[in-house]
């Protein structure tokens, strides 16, 4: 029976640097964490019910016997059920927020769930007039195009603090994260207790734009990646998890290209910018912090 639980996850929030910071923590030689780029086992129903052994031995199975464990999945704050489970399996966790301007995470979101296929609407401005129809749809299948949702903050970061403690919530700013990660992941190390001497190489960035050569074949192959068809998982009982996830990051970035989002159109960050507004200004107040800089001054 697996009695080692994970001491600090990182659960928000998308395209805010979240990758970029799990691989300069994992690079301590007291951390260890999974090599897929999200652990989902607390956010899928088929995983979840397979129990924590399980999720261990496909996250978790390479790690040191006094290594201290550390996740990500930077869906998860959105759903208090689903945190949930996350209390259930260590109400000690720490857990880690990255904050980028919402504005900025909305429509660099926008552009990730094209490349991967989850946004079917070529421009943003559509797709944030389908969110609120696509939300009360179902809010776990439209998860990845919860544009303006998964930017406003405050009621998210609310649960959590009131779920878990406002001492076991730690949340930093992605401009922070840009301009002194070695300090964000020396604060880190000391809330799990590792030495905090460690300097991390913090040049490479993780996760960059890109955009698929073929739309298409992006599309079809994180469709076949998310289901649970008997040719998949045939194929996942012969091939290790850690090498499933090295073969399927491998075809994707083969189809992935360089790509630079073109500029948002003014009106739209303006209108943004006047509805993100009032919650800045709650979560500024919660978390006793200037968030001034997120609103311009013309």
């Amino acid at each position: 029976m697996v009695n080692k639980s994970i001491q600090l996850m990182i659960v928000g929030t998308q395209k805010s640097g979240t990758s970029s910071l799990l691989r300069y923590l994992a690079q301590h030689p007291d951390i260890h964490t999974h090599p897929q780029p999200e652990m989902t086992f607390f956010l899928q129903d088929h995983e979840y019910t397979r129990g924590y052994e399980s999720a261990y031995a496909k996250y978790f199975s390479q790690c040191p016997e006094d290594s201290k464990l550390i996740a990500k999945n930077v869906m998860v704050m959105h759903s208090p059920n689903i945190m949930k489970r996350i209390f259930e399996h260590n109400p000690k966790i720490h857990l880690v927020v990255l904050l980028r301007e919402p504005v900025a995470r909305a429509y660099s979101a926008y552009w990730w769930a094209r490349r991967r296929g989850w946004e079917k609407i070529k421009t943003f401005e559509e797709a944030l007039a389908a969110e609120k129809n696509r939300l009360d749809e179902d809010w776990f299948k439209w998860r990845q195009c919860a544009y303006k949702f998964n930017s406003t903050y405050y009621p998210h970061i609310n649960n959590l603090i009131t779920q878990f403690g406002e001492e076991q919530i730690h949340c930093v700013l992605t401009d922070e994260l840009k301009t002194d990660a070695k300090a964000v992941c020396k604060r880190i190390y000391n809330l799990i207790g590792v030495g905090e001497d460690f300097e991390p190489i913090v040049e490479q960035h993780h996760n960059q734009a890109a955009m698929p050569r073929s739309e298409k074949f992006g599309y079809l192959f994180t469709q076949f990646l998310a289901s649970r068809n008997p040719l998949r998982r045939a194929m996942r009982k012969l091939v290790p998890s850690t090498a499933a996830h090295k073969i399927r990051k491998t075809i994707l970035d083969l189809n992935d290209k360089p790509f630079t989002p073109p500029p948002i159109d003014p009106n739209t960050r303006k209108e943004l910018v006047n509805y993100f507004k009032p919650h800045n200004e709650q979560l500024a107040e919660l978390l006793e912090q200037d968030l001034t800089h997120w609103q311009p001054t013309e």
